[in-house]
């Protein structure tokens, strides 16, 4: 697959996703994991309703692309 362009705002809008499910990973208990978790939904409808997607010739690989390249990007910055 050919590598895609992806908005920054997009980008770093992945990074939070992958943050919030991290952050609700390390919780242990049950208790405080609401605000967590609507954290995660919240930054899910921003990835998910982005104009990006509306755009035609973007498919489910092009979201695993996001993925990888978000994932590789929150590495260097914690880096």
């Amino acid at each position: 697959m050919a590598r895609t362009t992806f908005p920054d705002d997009l980008l770093q809008t992945q990074i939070r996703v992958i943050r919030a499910y991290a952050a609700l990973a390390k919780e242990r208990s049950t208790r405080g994991t609401t605000a967590l978790r609507r954290q995660l939904i919240q930054e899910l409808r921003d990835l998910y309703a982005h104009p990006y997607w509306t755009e035609p010739g973007h498919s489910y690989a092009a979201l695993v692309e996001l993925r990888r390249e978000a994932r590789a990007l929150a590495w260097v910055v914690a880096a």
